[in-house]
């Protein structure tokens, strides 16, 4: 699933014995959720940025005919998919740099990735160019509710320590914030939907198998002098959303 920032958290075995192939909370429930609210026809050209073993791509093509291919920076999870189905059409590349043409999608899904990508504004406006107008976005990922949240953009007030947070906690946004860079890179959101207790469900289940959710958050750092540890994170409050945005037309 990882594009940019680490893709160690999704190799790693404690989390992927607890979610199963989508490494995710939520698994395939939660997409199937927005392709309930996004009715795409049969044949739609969908991609899904993050792909890892290639459950989603696998799992749009066989429920809902869709045509759908995946793209992934994990070499082993890529080689994991093609063991199980060499068939699955998926390629190794990065979400800033998708080997397809303007307006060649109809879709695409970044669930529990956007927060990895070291530069998202420029992986949206990817984005963008690669779908056609009016094409739809599916986003799914760890958001902030808690006061003192940071809003990760241009003058952002950086309140998550990088010295002592990894992997997605560290580029967790608010839900405002989310909506901000969506807009600036040309999309407007059509769905919002909190699904934190699909988060609180995976933590405990990480929590009963392996006695910690390090596999989640990719590690929290001993944060020392830094005053960053777990109960500044537990005041973060990370939560989970489900979003859907539309690609718009932009006139020239």
């Amino acid at each position: 699933m990882p594009t940019t920032r680490t893709s160690s958290i999704y190799e790693s075995e404690q989390l992927r014995a607890v979610t199963g192939p989508a490494i995710r909370p939520g698994g395939l429930a939660l997409t199937g959720r927005a392709m309930e609210f996004c009715q795409f026809p049969p044949r739609s050209r969908l991609l899904d940025v993050g792909c890892g073993s290639g459950a989603t791509v696998e799992y749009l093509r066989n429920h809902y005919h869709l045509a759908a291919s995946g793209v992934d920076i994990s070499s082993l999870l890529l080689g994991e998919a093609k063991s199980r189905d060499d068939t699955l059409p998926l390629a190794r590349a990065r979400a800033e740099h998708l080997p397809y043409g303007n307006g060649s999608l109809d879709g695409i899904l970044c669930e529990c990735v956007l927060s990895l990508i070291s530069e998202p504004g420029m992986a949206l406006r990817e984005f963008n160019r690669a779908l056609v107008p009016d094409g739809k976005l599916i986003l799914s990922d760890i958001y902030l509710r808690g006061e003192g949240r940071g809003d990760r953009g241009q003058g952002e007030d950086k309140n998550i320590n990088e010295e002592a947070v990894d992997g997605c906690l560290q580029g967790a946004r608010s839900s405002c914030s989310v909506k901000k860079l969506l807009s600036e890179t040309g999309f407007s959101v059509m769905l919002w939907e909190d699904h934190t207790p699909l988060l609180k469900e995976l933590a405990a289940r990480l929590v009963l198998a392996h006695g910690s959710v390090d596999a989640l958050w990719g590690g929290v750092k001993d944060a020392g002098c830094s005053g960053m540890g777990l109960s500044t994170m537990a005041a973060l409050r990370p939560g989970y959303y489900l979003l859907v945005a539309r690609k718009e037309f932009i006139k020239r």
